[in-house]
């Protein structure tokens, strides 16, 4: 069967949207987590494709999370082997990294918590709908990796989607997102309400109500042609 790798940086209360919709799409859907000590696999035959998803650990923080250095290793061998790779906000952020992009908060103390729209960008007209309204939690965002096209930008953080090379995605915002994996957030990140740029609770949820099923629709459409049948 078919494997698809996803890489995870906290546990969350049941599996997110992508990773439910591989496994009834045929995948085999291999959960591993570097921070509960768990080991990275092999990338093989087998490989379909591998997603690195978010998390609370920080790029600019390598010695607090020293497997986050095993990740970015990990992300250069599946662009090497042609797989393909898409990271979601500290994924996206640890592939920039890796190709010498920097990591940083945003220069005014803004944070992104909530739900924004992202825009297509001429190279992004094709993947990311102009209007889609997205959900986000970033403290840190991250500058353009060399040679990346950029595919889709925002207000708070510019850079909110890019391509590089021909099978590797990064994406600063986070369509995998249920209603749990949003209370969970509204749970952990309560510290994050009232800074520059985070939206209140109400305004949260009245987002998840009006955008989800929008967004469900694209990212499992995204989905399916960025890995394929299984």
């Amino acid at each position: 069967m078919a494997q698809i790798i996803v890489v995870e940086h906290r546990d969350y209360p049941a599996p997110d949207r992508g990773q439910t919709h591989l496994a009834a799409r045929g995948f085999e859907v291999r959960r591993v987590g570097p921070f509960r000590g768990e080991a990275l696999p092999q990338v093989g035959e087998g490989t379909a494709g591998v997603l690195i998803m978010g998390g609370p650990q920080f790029v600019t923080h390598l010695d607090e999370a020293p497997y986050l250095r095993d990740e970015m290793a990990f992300a250069g061998r599946v662009m090497a082997a042609g797989v393909p790779l898409l990271g979601i906000c500290l994924g996206a952020q640890l592939i920039a990294a890796l190709h010498g992009a920097r990591v940083a908060a945003h220069p005014q103390g803004k944070v992104a918590f909530g739900y924004y729209p992202v825009h297509p960008t001429a190279a992004g007209r094709g993947m990311v709908p102009e209007g889609l309204e997205v959900p986000a939690g970033n403290i840190q965002g991250f500058d353009l990796p060399p040679g990346a096209e950029l595919l889709a930008g925002g207000e708070i953080f510019p850079h909110q989607a890019y391509r590089l090379g021909a099978r590797t995605c990064g994406f600063q915002f986070h369509p995998e997102v249920t209603r749990p994996i949003l209370d969970q957030w509204q749970r952990t990140m309560a510290a994050q309400y009232g800074r520059p740029g985070a939206q209140t609770r109400a305004q949260q949820d009245a987002g998840f109500a009006r955008y989800d099923a929008a967004l469900h629709a694209w990212y499992t459409g995204f989905l399916d042609r960025f890995f394929g049948a299984p």
